[in-house]
Parts: C-alpha cells; sequence; structure tokens
C-alpha cells in the first residue's frame, strides 16, 4: 500500500442480530478508541442508534484502506453496553485488524 494513499479510516459497527438492523461510525483516527470511555461512548451511541433492544449483537471493526474486517458477538444487550467489556472489545478488534496490517508492512490510519 502506499504510505500516501488517502486515509479511509477504521468503521467501528454494531448488529441487532434479532432485527438486522445496524449502525456505524467511521474513525478516520482509531486510536482515539484506545480510550475505554470513548470507545465505551461509541459502543453506546451505536446501542441508542439501534434502540437498545434486547438482543444478540454483533459489534465489528473493519479497516477501510484493505477491508479486514473482524467481529465479536454479544448474547445480550447488557454485555453490550458494559464500559468495561466494551471498550475491550473494541481495543481487542482493532489489534486483530492491525495485526493483518503489521503482517503486510501496512501503516494505515496514522500507526
Amino acid at each position: 500500500m502506499d504510505a500516501t494513499a488517502e486515509n479511509k479510516g477504521y468503521t467501528l459497527g454494531l448488529k441487532n442480530r434479532e432485527t438486522g438492523q445496524d449502525a456505524s461510525k467511521v474513525y478516520m483516527k482509531p486510536m482515539a478508541l484506545y480510550v475505554p470511555a470513548v470507545a465505551a461512548a461509541a459502543v453506546v451511541a451505536l446501542v441508542d442508534t439501534l434502540g437498545r433492544a434486547e438482543a444478540r449483537y454483533v459489534l465489528t471493526v473493519t479497516n477501510n484502506n484493505n477491508g479486514v474486517s473482524v467481529d465479536k458477538e454479544f448474547p445480550e444487550l447488557a454485555d453490550v453496553v458494559n464500559e468495561t467489556g466494551a471498550a475491550d472489545a473494541v481495543k481487542e478488534l482493532i489489534n486483530i485488524v492491525r495485526g493483518y496490517d503489521e503482517d503486510d508492512d501496512h501503516n494505515v490510519c496514522g500507526w
């Protein structure tokens, strides 16, 4: 990947497995999501967009520069809105996506 290529950011997404509804937001500087309060607030904002229905959810992080995407399942709403669990899940997913970047010697999104 050309280091001068346009940064397309990372997408944080959440899908309600029962209704199929999803919500997402693109982060041009995803390193901000390493701050637990920021990550937790981002997840809660996505939950609020979906209406806080009691359901199974899947949280997804996608690198928009190379298409690498990983997700994590949550069996119920309480697990998704738990501040510590949400922040840890976001960090874990970003680290997995970044691992693919490092394997390919890509430097995207400021890392």
